[in-house]
């Protein structure tokens, strides 16, 4: 991440809603501002990307049972790549974005 992108708050507002809360108050808890803004950056990008392959495989079991799966699938490539573009910026906007598209996608994947 680039300095400067993305504020302690943006973290740890981020952090809040996808890292276990007490991964999060274990960080929070660090005197060090640099390396909770390390921790904070590291454990977001672990917990987005276990819940991206977690989501990938459950569409895989569908895709198995010959369910058509185009759109969550699709879908599912777009996320991949907003997920990356959250990853370098960590603005609450591109936060909001990729949880859309996980919910959007758990509702695509209901209807198959």
């Amino acid at each position: 991440m680039a300095a400067g992108i993305s504020s302690l708050s943006s973290l740890r507002y981020i952090a809040g809603k996808v890292v276990k809360s007490h991964v999060a108050r274990k960080i929070r808890g660090i005197k060090d501002k640099s390396e909770q803004r390390i921790l904070y950056e590291y454990s977001i990008k672990a917990s987005l990307e276990m819940k991206y392959a977690e989501l990938k495989d459950r569409i895989q079991e569908l895709e198995k049972k010959k369910k058509d799966v185009f759109i969550p699938l699709t879908k599912v490539y777009l996320l991949g790549s907003k997920i990356h573009l959250l990853n370098t910026t960590f603005h609450k906007r591109d936060f909001k974005i990729v949880m859309n598209l996980f919910n959007d996608i758990e509702k695509e994947m209901k209807h198959v």
